[in-house]
């Protein structure tokens, strides 16, 4: 280093030189890494077939016209019984973290290697609380992440209800707010009678929202406290009258609502998980009426007022109280997962808002059949226009017979409209690709064959749609082709031995 120093008089070239010095010194001089403790033990092999090929991974996750499919690849890998491409598994993993929403289905596929890597990593090492492990130790419980934790805790959930709530009022009072709700959460697997002596303890916890939630799932328990204090307040604040006069008859109403609220706040609410205070722009008593409706199963005013749920929310149009009800009943609705209130509310003027929620409580089939009909009018009515619309709730693969229900109202919308009025549902349509049967494309194929010509004002999405419907094709016979190989391959292995 003095030789260096003594070569050249100049302050700030001295300095580069050491510091290139210096710098190759310390890469060339690092010794290499030691283990401090034996290596870990090799992962277990995984009797699923892996996937061979990674391209069709590769171009979904590079191609924005294309990664909307990753959830369908997830899927149909699962449904195969293949794992990912073993050389994806790092990027799979570093997906996990970032996509909390799809974490457990890319847990699914990364096989025994995934798992095993992801315990050798502190980074990765919290996304195996979401993966299917096998029986989890009950060390755990006190030892393990909160994730695993809770992951324990809905295993135990599982296997002894009662157990689990012991488990959970052993630590109650240990869990910050945060955790107490996550781990609360996990009692929503069916409550019943033997949870409602700790949830009613819930309700006097300093955390309002462990409050709200405690009561939400007594709710849920017939008999409850809370269940029962919140119909017989609601059955004196709402009130139904069978005879309207000549005026509800002209317009078609069997009943009149009347709704008569308390003008002052009653602290004994707070024992059933009603907040005073409303959200800022809401009055109080919208507030307290829009709640306690969530904890009351909404059938229960067709059972007290003899009237279904259409005729119900027919009774509210242009009432006073019109947004607070229908508020409260979307909240009663997707609370109790009643498909009966769902499709009544989804066929009048539900809030935008609540409206994917509604969608989600129906089955697949029942989503299918509520916008069938409308589908088949013209495109230029509006029952058309609103089904067309709701098309992207529906987020499985549609059936054969309701994709050629849809193809054939996107025929109808390219023959009978110019897209320079339609631009926001282009989105729409890319969606249809990524949701329509794809064993139908040759047909397709052809049938979109004309608005593939330039001249055609639609020629730019129908080439998106047939790419994205021509991928999922592919995609699809290369997964199966693989899983119809492997199990060859095993034949043949059975048949030798």
């Amino acid at each position: 280093m003095s030789r260096l120093q003594a070569q050249a008089a100049d302050a700030p070239v001295q300095l580069l030189r050491c510091s290139a010095v210096v710098g190759n010194f310390a890469q060339a001089g690092r010794l290499p890494a030691q283990l401090v403790s034996s290596a870990p033990a090799p992962a277990e092999p995984d009797p699923r077939p892996a996937l061979g090929s990674a391209r069709q991974l590769r171009l979904l996750l590079q191609d924005d016209q294309l990664k909307s499919l990753f959830p369908e690849w997830l899927a149909l890998l699962a449904e195969h019984g293949l794992r990912a491409p073993e050389g994806s598994i790092p990027t799979l993993l570093g997906l996990a973290l970032r996509s909390p929403d799809l974490r457990r289905a890319i847990m699914a596929v990364i096989g025994a290697k995934g798992l095993w890597l992801a315990g050798q990593s502190p980074e990765w090492e919290s996304l195996l609380s979401v993966a299917d492990l096998g029986r989890l130790d009950a060390a755990l419980w006190e030892t393990g992440t909160p994730e695993q934790r809770l992951a324990y805790l809905a295993q135990t959930r599982r296997e002894d209800p009662a157990q689990a709530v012991e488990l959970l009022a052993a630590v109650w009072s240990q869990e910050g707010a945060r955790e107490r709700r996550k781990l609360l959460g996990v009692l929503s697997d069916a409550p019943g009678s033997a949870d409602v002596a700790f949830l009613e303890s819930a309700l006097a916890d300093r955390s309002k929202d462990v409050r709200s939630d405690a009561a939400g799932l007594l709710a849920l328990i017939p008999g409850s406290t809370v269940q029962t204090r919140a119909v017989e307040l609601l059955d004196g604040w709402l009130g139904f009258e069978s005879k309207t006069g000549l005026m509800g008859t002209l317009k078609g109403r069997k009943g009149q609502l009347n709704v008569t609220l308390p003008e002052d706040w009653d602290s004994a609410w707070t024992t059933i998980g009603i907040h005073e205070k409303p959200p800022k722009g809401m009055g109080r008593k919208a507030w307290w009426l829009e709640q306690l409706l969530g904890l009351v199963d909404p059938d229960h005013w067709f059972e007290r007022w003899q009237r279904s749920a259409p005729e119900i929310l027919g009774m509210v149009e242009g009432h006073e109280w019109q947004g607070t009800l229908l508020a409260g009943w979307q909240r009663a609705t997707r609370h109790f997962s009643n498909g009966v209130w769902a499709r009544a509310l989804i066929a009048g003027a539900v809030d935008s808002s609540a409206e994917a929620t509604l969608w989600a409580i129906l089955s697949p089939s029942e989503q299918e059949d509520a916008l069938t009909q409308p589908l088949t009018t013209s495109s230029k009515g509006k029952p058309f226009k609103r089904a067309f619309d709701r098309l992207g709730h529906l987020g499985h693969r549609w059936s054969p017979s309701f994709s050629a229900v849809v193809f054939q109202a996107c025929l109808k919308l390219f023959h009978e409209q110019r897209p320079d009025a339609n631009y926001a549902r282009y989105a729409i349509l890319r969606q249809v690709a990524a949701h329509l049967d794809p064993g139908g494309y040759p047909g397709m194929e052809q049938s979109l064959g004309p608005y593939l010509q330039t001249s055609s004002p639609w020629q730019k999405i129908t080439t998106e749609m047939l790419d994205t419907l021509r991928f999922r094709n592919d995609m699809i016979q290369a997964i199966e082709s693989a899983r119809t190989g492997s199990v060859r391959i095993e034949s043949d292995q059975r048949g030798t031995s």
